[in-house]
């Protein structure tokens, strides 16, 4: 077997004199070197093993699978297809930016859209001085010429982009300029309206995927700061034809709740993902809620319509957790290590005050005269007793602190209502405030201070 260097350009030429392609290997060969194909031959000659079989040859026992090709193979020949198509060699597009997050490594990588199809597109680091002559940005109406090549190592395909002419804004851009435009005229993002978040709540509302990053988020920061805070989620879509009117009918359902602040957002996407959050009628619910609201879209580019109607804007749901929830759990053991330091501080007080009284005892009992000694031991008994009063005194004032601190702290846990008989009530995880809200065989969860107890209703009376 030969092996032959052949260019991507002349594949066609060596093939048609007898070339064939391992698709295994990656790489030309031929098994009679003709002269041809001598011009393609540097030396290097590739062994076949014993269990090598030619291709043109017979196997008596063929692999029953050997004419299925391999996942390259196929992506190899999906590749061949897309270099021979010629109408895949040069293409004129246009179409609205989206998915632009910045160059890497010199590249640009975006894509372009209409209202119902996206392409994947790319600048290649060598071309990009060369063809932007303007600020790449999400929004941008763009007309593209390029090729489109296939990548049969991802089995995905982009367009190569050779030139780009920016078009203006596109129409997605102009819509979301124009409505905010219109809100903001309205006064809906003006900072006076805007609810302060409150500083200690005891719940607080969730508007995100049940099944997000967001969602899981928000929890690990509450377990953190402050695993007290009761958590209240309402499931929606956060992205697609159903997002806007689950998010609206989310934020209205929690806003009835009573809660302290409710926590609307997802864990980032591109400008498309996040178009749900650009909605008018979304925007007018949020600044309709009596509740507190905070924004926690994951974006890069524009803020959302959602982030300026909103009383409080954060970048991540991470940040939004933060901002809700106070840290509760640092103050706690904050008090714990005071405690500790007051008790060493004090023991070695004592300890001190007990070896001063030793030294100036041994220095009577070195001066022999009587009455001298009888004095000074009378006055350090009542020193050594003013001093332990005092110490005495000072620990149980700090304790007396340090308790009410802790009775303090005690007050802002939900739990501790929990305690002398009370217990929260809950059927199919929502509140049962009401002996409507449940009926007969209906399961419910009481939570009480030290753990929860699972029971079906037996029986229902009103008042």
């Amino acid at each position: 077997m030969y092996r032959l260097d052949v260019s991507y350009f002349e594949k066609d030429e060596a093939k048609a004199l007898g070339a064939k392609w391992n698709a295994a290997g990656k790489f030309w060969y031929c098994n009679e070197l003709n002269d041809g194909l001598r011009r393609w031959y540097h030396g290097d000659d590739v062994e076949r093993d014993d269990d090598y079989v030619d291709p043109d040859g017979s196997d008596e026992e063929r692999d029953p699978y050997a004419d299925y090709k391999s996942v390259t193979e196929v992506n190899n020949e999906i590749s061949v297809q897309f270099d021979n198509t010629p109408g895949f060699r040069s293409i004129l597009v246009k179409g609205e930016v989206t998915n632009y997050k910045g160059p890497n490594k010199g590249n640009h990588y975006f894509s372009i859209k209409d209202e119902q199809s996206l392409l994947s597109c790319v600048i290649w680091a060598s071309d990009a001085d060369r063809i932007m002559r303007f600020t790449l940005e999400a929004g941008k109406q763009v007309a593209i010429k390029g090729n489109l090549r296939y990548f049969g190592r991802y089995g995905t395909n982009n367009l190569h982009v050779r030139e780009i002419v920016d078009m203006g804004d596109g129409l997605e851009n102009l819509r979301y300029l124009e409505l905010k435009k219109k809100l903001e005229e309205e006064g809906l993002f003006d900072p006076a309206h805007k609810k302060p978040i409150p500083k200690f709540p005891k719940t607080v509302g969730i508007v995100t995927s049940k099944n997000g990053e967001a969602l899981k988020d928000i929890q690990s920061i509450a377990m953190k700061k402050n695993p007290y805070v009761q958590l209240v989620l309402y499931p929606v879509n956060v992205q697609g034809v159903n997002a806007v009117r689950t998010i609206i009918k989310g934020i209205k359902r929690l806003d009835k709740e009573n809660l302290d602040t409710i926590i609307v957002g997802r864990g980032g996407g591109s400008d498309e993902e996040l178009k749900a959050y650009n909605d008018e009628m979304l925007a007018r619910t949020v600044y309709a809620a009596k509740t507190p609201i905070i924004s926690a879209v994951g974006h890069t580019g524009n803020q959302s319509i959602l982030d300026l109607v909103a009383d409080m804007s954060v970048i991540t749901p991470t940040h939004a957790a933060d901002a809700a929830i106070p840290d509760v759990m640092t103050t706690i053991n904050r008090v714990d290590q005071l405690k500790r330091m007051i008790d060493v501080n004090m023991y070695n007080n004592f300890r001190l005050r007990k070896n001063q009284l030793e030294i100036q005892k041994n220095r009577l009992t070195r001066n022999d005269p009587t009455l001298v000694l009888q004095q000074k031991t009378d006055k350090l008994k009542r020193l050594s007793d003013d001093i332990r009063n005092k110490v005495v005194m000072n620990y149980q004032n700090t304790l007396n602190r340090y308790k009410v601190l802790v009775a303090r702290l005690n007050g802002l846990s939900p739990t501790a209502k929990l305690i002398d008989g009370f217990g929260y009530i809950t059927s199919s995880d929502k509140p049962v405030r009401s002996v409507n809200d449940v009926k007969v065989g209906d399961e419910v969860s009481i939570r009480i201070h030290d753990g929860q107890i699972k029971t079906t209703v037996n029986e229902v009376n009103g008042k």
